[in-house]
C-alpha cells in the first residue's frame, strides 16, 4: 500500500475509530478499514467465554466460575468493544467489571478472539 492510499484509509478509519496516534502495519490498516466500512454488520455481535477452576485461600479450596462477554458496538460514539467480566465462587463470593475498548489498538487486539480475524 502506498503512502497516499494509507493516508486516505487512516483518515476514513479515524472518523469512526479512535486511532490514538498509533502506528499500524498495512494489514492492520486494511483490517480496520474493512471494520469501519462494515461496522453495521458487526454491531451487537458478541462472544462469551466461560471457564471454571479450583484454587486455594485461607479458608480452603474453592471453585470459581468465570464468564467474559465481548460485544461489538457501533453508534454515534464510534466503534468499540465492550468487555463484561463476572465471577462466582462456590463459597458465595462474586464480582464483575466492565471495560470499554475504544482505541484501534485495543480493538485489533480483541478482533481475533471475537471474530477470528
Amino acid at each position: 500500500m502506498d503512502r497516499k492510499e494509507k493516508k486516505e484509509k487512516r483518515s476514513f478509519i479515524g472518523s469512526i475509530i479512535n486511532l490514538a496516534n498509533g502506528k499500524f502495519k498495512d494489514d492492520e490498516i486494511d483490517t480496520l478499514y474493512d471494520l469501519a466500512k462494515n461496522c453495521s454488520d458487526y454491531n451487537g455481535k458478541s462472544k462469551t467465554y466461560k471457564s471454571s477452576f479450583d484454587s486455594w485461600c485461607s479458608d480452603g479450596k474453592y471453585t470459581r466460575d468465570e464468564e467474559t462477554t465481548y460485544t461489538f458496538r457501533s453508534d454515534d460514539r464510534g466503534v468499540r468493544i465492550e468487555e463484561h467480566y463476572q465471577y462466582h465462587d462456590d463459597d458465595g463470593q462474586s464480582g464483575s467489571s466492565n471495560i470499554e475498548h475504544d482505541t484501534a489498538r485495543g480493538i485489533l487486539n480483541l478482533l481475533s478472539k471475537i471474530f477470528g480475524k
